[in-house]
């Protein structure tokens, strides 16, 4: 018998050292930012810079930008003063 119900997949990504579950699929620097610091949205004007490890590839999530996650991917946040 098929749940009525649709599961959504997920994957655990480490941010900063800490596991968050988040959605299969692609993950944008926004949502990595307020893993970090919960506090982003209301202080766009901080800028932060965001790499990313164990992926599909290594490198830096610009401001805007989204990268396809998997399981065991770990993100650095940095925070790197105001625009």
């Amino acid at each position: 018998m098929a749940e009525t119900e649709e599961k959504v997949k997920t994957v655990t990504i480490i941010v900063d050292g800490t596991p968050h579950e988040v959605p299969k699929g692609k993950v944008t620097y926004a949502q990595v930012v307020t893993l970090a610091y919960p506090d982003y949205p209301q202080h766009p004007e901080i800028t932060y810079s965001v790499t990313y490890t164990r992926g599909h590839h290594e490198g830096i999530l610009p401001p805007g930008g989204s990268v396809e996650v998997k399981d065991g991917m770990e993100f650095r946040v940095n925070r790197t003063g105001q625009s």
